[in-house]
């Protein structure tokens, strides 16, 4: 992704703290040109899954360049008299009458079986993967009712960065991103996000460990460290501006963002 390429004209990168100050935020209230709080390539498509969504979802679904319907996720557009681009899904969770309204609109339906091998949300990411996307923002990835598809959202984060797509996972809660020390997935060795003053930021390894993480403007810096999967090291971290960033050498991080 471009929008994440620092590099200076002699072709060295600046330092981590160097990217958060040109990307500050005045004041103290976020004023943040992307659609999440985390910096993202402004094109980026958006699946609306079956879990908790607020009504200020609705500016995120009208910026996407793509929009998917995950089943019950159709329920959400219906009622904001919203029209997806594609609904995919079982439909075990959705109005037979909500999806037969789309259809007659000319929405494409892509029926899925109730015995898969992946979830509506999982064959939605693949969609917009192959239509060759850099970024995939989702909304009610968490807050449903079941714990399960909740956490198979969250991982499917580095799944999809090994395939050179940038899920970030939206709620009014939270915001959940990955941070990745691999030189194959671009634009995610150094994030920079937004926030206030005081926000929670969770740095949680995926991979067994990571290695040179560094943090800029966060209460409890790192500067190259290595942290380990299952160690608590990283959780409840906190912003000190409007902005912040992380970076990695090695290894896969997911970053959750927490307004207090």
């Amino acid at each position: 992704m471009k929008g994440f390429d620092c590099a200076g004209e002699d072709g060295s990168k600046p330092k981590l703290s160097e990217t958060v100050h040109s990307e500050a935020c005045d004041g103290h209230k976020v004023s943040w040109e992307y659609a999440t709080r985390v910096k993202h390539n402004l094109v980026y498509a958006l699946v609306v899954a079956g879990g908790s969504k607020h009504d200020a979802d609705r500016a995120l679904v009208e910026g996407a360049s793509l929009v998917v319907a995950a089943d019950s996720g159709a329920e959400f557009m219906k009622q904001h008299n919203l029209v997806p681009d594609i609904i995919v899904g079982d439909f075990d969770s959705s109005n037979p009458d909500t999806i037969d309204r789309f259809q007659e609109l000319g929405v494409p339906i892509v029926r899925l079986e109730r015995d898969k091998d992946k979830t509506d949300t999982e064959v939605a990411l693949d969609l917009i993967a192959r239509k060759g996307f850099e970024t995939a923002i989702v909304i009610g990835a968490t807050g449903g009712r079941r714990l399960d598809h909740e956490l198979a959202n969250v991982l499917l984060i580095e799944h999809y960065a090994k395939k050179g797509l940038d899920v970030i996972l939206h709620s009014q809660g939270a915001v959940i991103f990955g941070v990745s020390g691999d030189k194959h997935c671009p634009g995610m060795q150094t994030r920079v996000f937004a926030g206030n003053p005081g926000d929670w930021v969770t740095i949680m390894p995926i991979t067994s460990r990571v290695t040179g993480a560094t943090t800029a403007n966060l209460k409890f810096s790192l500067n190259n460290e290595v942290l380990y999967r299952g160690n608590t090291l990283g959780v409840s971290n906190e912003m000190l501006g409007a902005t912040a960033g992380i970076s990695l050498a090695s290894g896969f991080a997911l970053v959750m963002i927490h307004p207090r």
